[in-house]
């Protein structure tokens, strides 16, 4: 959460650092021959701990690929 200091921990995040976090993610959408195919690359650790604290699946970003079609 902070990147001074990659390794320093918080219980109560701001939600701006928590949107920081999210800030490297991009949905790619290319469209040939009619058909439309997508891509987000993979969540790093940090990203994925968000996920969870928040109580949601981890496919609800990987289904971003899914649902781009």
């Amino acid at each position: 959460m902070y990147p001074e200091h990659p390794k320093k921990r918080t219980a109560q995040p701001t939600a701006e650092r928590l949107l920081r976090a999210f800030s490297n993610i991009t949905l790619t959408i290319i469209e040939a021959r009619g058909q439309r195919f997508g891509y987000v690359p993979p969540l790093n650790p940090l990203q994925q701990e968000i996920i969870s604290l928040l109580g949601l699946l981890p496919d609800i970003y990987s289904n971003l690929v899914d649902n781009s079609s």
